[in-house]
């Protein structure tokens, strides 16, 4: 064989190894970024690998947070607003002023005079109505008597806020005979008891500490009618 034959077998050979070296550190260079299964199973994996579903997790998480808050919240609005509601109708209920007896008929007034009434002439209006018709406070107030009272024959008087008084009188019956009423309760019912003639309930006012007065300029400024 030429003495340079081996030479040209080296020179040929060379660039075997460089590709194997090569193809050597490329295959290095991928086990870096790109592990086994064996490796994933011992938990070495990237971080950032799991990042993303933790993320979302989390983000999820804090929207359902979120909406039980904002139900919650709304719930509490529902709540307070009926709350409210109630208030008004209970506030519009207890301050609405009314006749004794709406409905009924209007026979004697104030101020009338005749042998018919002790002092002269007439101390209320009179509404005329069927004998146990329902008889109404006219306004808010604490009932301070219930009894019969001469004259007057069964006689419930209401006591109001500002200390003036309305008195219902000739009663057939009591349906209350103490303590608060707010404006339309029943308090008593239409008769003729004491010093009457037919049924109807005699209605007078009288303003704080006073005798009594005309009750219609009264009840018409309380919006009663």
């Amino acid at each position: 064989m030429p003495a340079h034959a081996p030479q040209r077998a080296a020179l040929v050979s060379r660039p075997r190894t460089v590709l194997a070296l090569s193809m050597a550190v490329a295959t290095l260079a991928a086990g870096v970024l790109v592990q086994s299964p064996q490796h994933a199973r011992a938990g070495q994996l990237p971080a950032l690998s799991t990042a993303p579903a933790a993320r979302q997790s989390t983000t999820l998480s804090l929207g359902r947070t979120e909406g039980r808050h904002r139900q919650q919240a709304h719930e509490k609005r529902q709540e307070q607003r009926a709350d409210e509601r109630a208030e008004a109708r209970h506030s519009r209920r207890t301050s609405r002023w009314t006749l004794p007896v709406p409905g009924a008929g209007w026979s004697a007034s104030f101020g009338e005079s005749g042998s018919a009434w002790s002092s002269g002439f007439h101390t209320g209006q009179d509404f005329t109505a069927p004998s146990g018709t329902p008889i109404h406070a006219v306004g808010p107030g604490t009932i301070t008597s219930a009894a019969y009272s001469g004259a007057y024959g069964n006689l419930a008087v209401i006591t109001h806020q500002d200390g003036s008084q309305s008195w219902y009188a000739h009663l057939s019956g009591f349906k209350r005979s103490s303590g608060s009423v707010s404006a339309g309760d029943v308090i008593g019912y239409v008769g003729c008891t004491g010093n009457c003639y037919g049924s109807h309930v005699h209605f007078e006012y009288h303003p704080r500490f006073g005798d009594a007065a005309d009750p219609l300029p009264w009840l018409r400024g309380k919006g009663a009618y």
